[in-house]
This record gives C-alpha cells, sequence and structure tokens, in this order.
C-alpha cells in the first residue's frame, strides 16, 4: 500500500484516518489503515486538526451545540456575567459547572444577578489556512472514500498527478500558501432536517464535489449550516461563484437531482416544497 499523501509504503500503517475529524461530529467517514499512512495521519492531527479545533469560532459552535470531542468531552464554554462584565468558563461535562469571580458570586447569592449571557460567535474563519489545508485533506479524502476499492484503484489514484498540487498544499505547504475558500450561511444552525418518514433529526455537516464547465472540481462542506468551499486545483473560487450566479445562488448540496444531504431535507427545501 501507499499514502495517499506522501506516496510512501504504507502497509504497516496501525491507524484509520477520519476524514472529518471527530471532535467535528465524524463517526462514520473513515478510510481503513494505509490509506493514509501513520506518519501523514499524526501530522494531520498535531499540525492541522488540533489548531482548527481550538479555534474560538469552533470551539464556540461546539460548545453550543454539545457537539463532543473524539475523547467525548465538550469544549469549555463562556458566559457574561452582567453587571460585573466577568467572562465566566462553564463545563457542561460534568452537570453545569460555571467558575464565577467572588464580586460576580456575591451578587448572584444577594440576588442582584439572575441571569447569565451565553456569547454567540458569529466571526466564521473567512482567511484561515490552517482551515483552508483542513478544506483541502478532507476533499482529497472524501474524493479516496468514494473511488477506492481495491488496491489498483489506490495506486491510480496515488499516481494521479492532477491532485499533487493539493496533497502538496495539504501535506507540506513548502511555498507558505494559503489558498482561498468560499464561506456564508446556507441555512439556520438550527434547520431541522426531514427524514422519508417525516421524522427529524439534526445535522452537524454534510459534504459533496461540483465539477463545473471549466472541469474544476470544488468540495463543498457545510458545518451547522455554514458552507466552506474549495477548489481542489488552486487558490481560486471563480469558478464556484460563476456557478452560483447561473444558479440563484443556491448551494450545490441542493442543487436538482442531489441527495438532499445525504438523503435528509432540510427544512427551507420542504417548505419550499409544500408551497408549489
Amino acid at each position: 500500500m501507499k499514502c495517499i499523501f506522501c506516496k510512501k509504503d504504507s502497509t504497516k500503517s496501525k491507524s484509520v484516518e477520519h476524514i472529518i475529524p471527530m471532535s467535528l461530529g465524524n463517526k462514520k467517514h473513515i478510510l481503513k489503515k494505509g490509506i493514509v499512512c501513520d506518519v501523514c495521519n499524526s501530522y494531520f492531527s498535531n499540525k492541522i486538526e488540533r489548531e482548527v479545533l481550538e479555534n474560538k469560532f469552533f470551539m464556540n459552535i461546539r460548545f453550543r451545540n454539545f457537539i463532543e470531542s473524539r475523547h467525548n468531552r465538550i469544549p469549555l464554554g463562556q458566559a457574561l456575567i452582567p453587571k460585573t462584565k466577568y467572562l465566566a468558563e462553564v463545563n457542561l461535562n460534568d452537570g453545569i459547572q460555571i467558575q464565577i469571580d467572588e464580586k460576580s458570586f456575591d451578587l448572584i447569592i444577594n440576588k442582584k444577578i439572575n441571569h447569565l449571557i451565553i456569547p454567540y460567535d458569529r466571526n466564521i474563519p473567512k482567511d484561515c489556512q490552517n482551515f483552508s489545508r483542513l478544506l483541502g485533506k478532507m476533499a482529497l479524502e472524501m474524493l479516496a472514500l468514494n473511488v477506492i476499492k481495491n488496491e489498483k484503484d489506490l495506486l491510480d489514484f496515488v499516481n494521479e498527478q492532477q491532485f499533487d498540487t493539493l496533497r502538496n498544499y495539504v501535506r507540506y505547504n513548502n511555498k507558505r500558501e494559503n489558498w482561498v475558500y468560499s464561506s456564508r450561511i446556507i441555512y439556520d444552525e438550527n434547520e431541522k432536517f426531514y427524514l422519508e418518514d417525516g421524522n427529524t433529526v439534526d445535522m452537524i455537516f454534510e459534504c459533496d464535489f461540483l465539477a463545473t464547465e471549466k472541469f474544476e472540481i470544488y468540495f463543498i462542506f457545510a458545518y451547522k449550516g455554514i458552507e466552506f468551499v474549495i477548489n481542489m486545483a488552486g487558490s481560486s473560487i471563480d469558478g464556484y461563484l460563476e456557478w452560483l450566479e447561473k444558479n440563484n445562488n443556491i448551494s450545490p448540496l441542493y442543487r436538482k437531482d442531489s441527495n438532499f444531504g445525504y438523503k435528509l431535507t432540510p427544512d427551507f427545501i420542504k417548505n419550499n416544497r409544500d408551497k408549489c
């Protein structure tokens, strides 16, 4: 076996690869041992994923949606104490624990404060190199999951030169690039998703690919209603923006004949259908 990133022998690799980090809610999309070698797996975990997961935006969105880490822990959150303006630490892992200062504690005990304010971070990462590289990593791995069925497929994928620019950016980035990517809100964070039987479920993330008329392949990744898009060929999203203009700005995840997010239909799509 050979690793799809470094192209070195990966026969003795012992770790599976989570395409989307477990701490972002992924438990099912996994590449078997050897498709990504242990060295590359460790690099992604320590040098790219860790910094993204520690980003304030992702910490905040995971906290308020109770999305656990790979160690089954919800990230620590914050609560603003009225009057004192103290920013308290909130731990949801063992009941609800709030660490506050003495002044705030006294005001609460004396019933001078009867509520807390949970900050809602809306600063979507728009120019984050590590997140850009994470998007590229997920793109290449998700494509590998879809096309690699046997050893021959793996070898063909490793030898496919059109992906070398992306794999080098993701794994090494010797040129110190920062590929652009698109980010926008496409539905509400608490959007309801309908099963075929009419019941609803929560959607944490969804993803798909978009091939444009310019022979570009874009990777589409939505996380709690925020759509991120990266070009697998290089640092440009012009083709994606042109596609949006021609398709009334609908997300490629919900274009005609798509699976509506793994055969789940969001409320905004269902409502439009019901009105027709």
